[in-house]
């Protein structure tokens, strides 16, 4: 009931939030569908796949490939909480399938979503817990399976109140498929009932068919280090490091997770002695081009696939890092910083294989990257452990597709 009660009261918010968005996408569905309206209806059932971002739309894309040929007749929806998951959608040109944006978990928004998407199951990409959906969901006799389970210490640190809200809302999922032993006990200790949490494995480590390389127009034929996904304040830190360090004259590519801190990066970088080029502005790069900063969507596979070396960033400060599997499975060497606590368990299995190397310090990073610069059979010995280690996991996604077709029999 408070819980209710909250939603309500926080309506106004959420309206703001929906506008500021739908402005700056320009996108006049984002904006209703995230308050409940403007849905397509559909007569016949649906199977719903919910994924957050970009990341989960592209981590749920080899299992999806898999559901398209399995059930080539099957109506699919998916949607995204972000303009940007949309976009990664919209570009794959999924057949039978219809892309919608995820409603506020307020109880009128839900309803109307439910009614006009018609889902006969939903499939929840990693994370994410909505009671009032849950419950909605629950009470319509539509089950719900969280796949590629994890669960983030931001969740598991959350307060008293908030887990208990989570503990009841997961006594209305069906079933938890989850990447790792401690996922399976991260959710247990959440609130999750034993016998609905299976470990399958990750499903970032299988490869789509769909995988997006494309030739970057107006770039460049320097050889080039990138720094993918970067957060406030590790463009600087990693500009600092370029001119200290010797890079063998290489480019630095700096691709910020979110493009729109344009402004705020280049007046930081703008203090340091360094040739600054800008993809969303057209710069050309010149032999004496320091840093290139890509600020632009849909395109850091692109950037990964001829990169000397890929550091994926969120790890320098305190964010939990970024998905580094996506260079692994381009066969790149791989380095990241201390804070990786989102994505330990595959740092820890890329380590172990010495596809990855992680460091505690932006000192550390410099000598490392040095080394890898200089010494390219080191460099050439971690791509290809980063090619073998994900070429002996690439059976994931058919293995959730397995356990799903086994449970959901009727369903699928």
């Amino acid at each position: 009931m408070i819980y209710r009660l909250l939603t309500i009261i926080l309506w106004p918010v959420f309206f703001v939030y929906s506008v500021k968005i739908a402005k700056r996408y320009s996108s006049s569905r984002y904006l209703w569908q995230r308050l409940g309206w403007a849905y397509p209806k559909f007569d016949t059932k649906t199977i719903w796949i919910h994924c957050v971002s970009v990341g989960e739309v592209n981590a749920f894309a080899p299992l999806f490939e898999l559901m398209l040929e399995k059930y080539p007749d099957q109506q699919f929806v998916i949607s995204t909480n972000t303009p940007t998951g949309a976009s990664i959608v919209e570009k794959n040109k999924f057949i039978n399938t219809t892309h919608c944006y995820f409603p506020y978990d307020s109880s009128g928004a839900v309803k109307r979503f439910l009614s006009a998407v018609n889902p006969k199951i939903l499939l929840i990409m990693e994370t994410e817990i909505w009671p009032q959906l849950y419950k909605k969901c629950h009470d319509q006799n539509i089950p719900i399976s969280i796949i590629n389970g994890r669960l983030s210490h931001k969740t598991l640190d959350a307060n008293a109140w908030i887990k208990k809200q989570y503990k009841q809302a997961l006594q209305y999922v069906d079933s938890i498929l989850v990447r790792s032993v401690q996922d399976r006990e991260n959710y247990i200790a959440l609130g999750a009932s034993k016998n609905i949490v299976s470990i399958i494995g990750n499903m970032k480590y299988s490869a789509s068919k769909t995988l997006d390389i494309k030739t970057l127009e107006n770039f460049t034929n320097r050889a080039y280090v990138l720094a993918a996904s970067t957060h406030e304040d590790e463009e600087y830190q990693l500009a600092k490091l370029w001119t200290s360090i010797n890079n063998q004259r290489q480019l630095l590519v700096i691709a910020p997770r979110h493009p729109q801190r344009l402004d705020e990066i280049l007046q930081k970088l703008n203090t340091l002695d360094l040739n600054i080029a800008v993809r969303s502005r057209s710069d050309a790069i010149t032999e004496n081009t320091d840093v290139y900063l890509a600020d632009t969507l849909g395109e850091l596979t692109s950037f990964m696939a001829k990169a000397s070396l890929v550091f994926m960033a969120g790890s320098l400060i305190p964010h939990g890092g970024q998905n580094l599997l996506e260079p692994a499975r381009l066969s790149k060497a791989i380095v990241t910083g201390p804070y990786m606590h989102n994505f330990q368990n595959e740092v820890d299995q890329l380590k172990a294989e010495h596809a990855c190397v992680q460091v505690q310090s932006i000192h550390e990073l410099g000598a490392v990257i040095e080394n890898l610069l200089v010494d390219s059979n080191a460099r050439t010995g971690m791509e290809a452990c980063a090619k073998q280690f994900m070429d002996q996991h690439s059976h994931v996604a058919s293995d959730y597709l397995t356990v799903l077709q086994e449970k959901y029999q009727g369903y699928l």
